[in-house]
């Protein structure tokens, strides 16, 4: 089983938003030397509190801080986006470092309703569905689109490619992926349901057996029951739901506030208790292993809901020597 860690790139305490972007940095370092498999960082815009705006710009900063982990975006927002334009700079980006790139792709819109319409004013996002545009993104990759033999987003598009991923959190989603040979990201800290998670991965696995199954959760290490008690009275979550039915879920006031006065829109808003796996590793390694008995999961990849540094630092710490309690207790060691 793999480790991997999911950066939204937030404003620690106390940090500017400088020393948080190097906080990113350094938590990519650290993830590097522990032995995690992939590195991710996400796209949001108009956040008080969340700075990563551009994941191109960061995986390729972070690629040359870093030696031996896959640094990758969790994801690109492709509405926003043009997908001959990001097949090109992830696949330049993966010629400066072969075989470490990782392009994994969302759905959502990552922002307020006011940033969306900024980063669209040029788009037509109405045109094509987002399946379409992902499976453009993703012949410009593989070099299958139709007109490959005069459009190209390279001159050298075989010796290195970047890994592509799906971002979602539905079975549709998963099915979608599955059908088109791509791996998947599933947004368990979004849904948290235990259930729909064994649906979607054995539904996956069934199509694409060789695709990898990634399960994104959120984690924090808590040593003592106060720890814990403390942890999660700092973690809250806000369903946003608007009047077309759609949900949105965001982990802040700020953020609750940033859409509300963005949008004319009246916006329903239910506050819950953030679930999280919570507590010390042993807590943690014992979750986790149900969670892959369960289920078919190929890799894991952690979300840390805090805003503090030395908290963020030391969940990955704990959590790096699970790599060698799995194995040994496989009968690997």
């Amino acid at each position: 089983m793999e480790f991997n860690i999911l950066n939204q790139s937030p404003v620690l305490d106390g940090l500017s938003v400088s020393k948080s972007l190097s906080h990113t940095v350094e938590l990519a370092k650290l993830a590097d030397t522990l032995g995690y498999k992939r590195y991710f960082v996400s796209e949001h815009h108009n956040m008080e509190n969340l700075i990563g705006t551009a994941p191109e710009v960061l995986v390729t900063h972070l690629i040359n801080h870093t030696k031996n982990i896959s640094i990758g975006a969790g994801g690109v927002m492709l509405s926003h986006h043009n997908p001959f334009h990001v097949a090109e700079q992830f696949q330049l980006i993966s010629h400066l470092a072969p075989d470490r790139v990782n392009l994994g792709v969302g759905k959502a819109p990552g922002g307020t309703p006011l940033s969306t319409a900024a980063l669209q004013h040029e788009l037509r996002p109405d045109i094509d569905s987002f399946n379409d545009r992902f499976l453009s993104l993703k012949s410009y990759i593989d070099g299958t689109h139709e007109n490959n033999k005069s459009l190209k987003i390279s001159v050298d598009t075989v010796s290195s490619k970047p890994d592509l991923f799906l971002l979602g959190g539905s079975l549709p989603s998963a099915l979608f992926a599955a059908e088109n040979g791509v791996n998947f990201i599933f947004a368990h800290f979004i849904k948290n349901d235990e259930v729909l998670l064994k649906e979607v991965s054995a539904a996956y696995k069934e199509l694409n057996p060789d695709g990898k199954f990634i399960t994104a959760l959120s984690v924090l290490s808590a040593e003592t029951e106060a720890d814990k008690k403390a942890a999660a009275k700092k973690n809250s979550v806000y369903s946003l739901k608007f009047k077309d039915g759609k949900t949105l879920r965001v982990t802040t006031e700020k953020q609750v506030n940033d859409f509300i006065k963005n949008t004319d829109e009246k916006i329903e808003v239910e506050k819950k208790q953030l679930d999280m796996i919570l507590g010390t590793r042993d807590e943690i390694i014992s979750k986790l292993d149900k969670l892959a008995e369960e289920s078919p999961i190929d890799e894991f990849m952690f979300h840390i809901p805090s805003f503090d540094p030395a908290l963020r630092n030391h969940t990955i710490e704990t959590l790096a020597p699970i790599h060698t309690i799995h194995k040994e207790k496989a009968g690997i060691l």
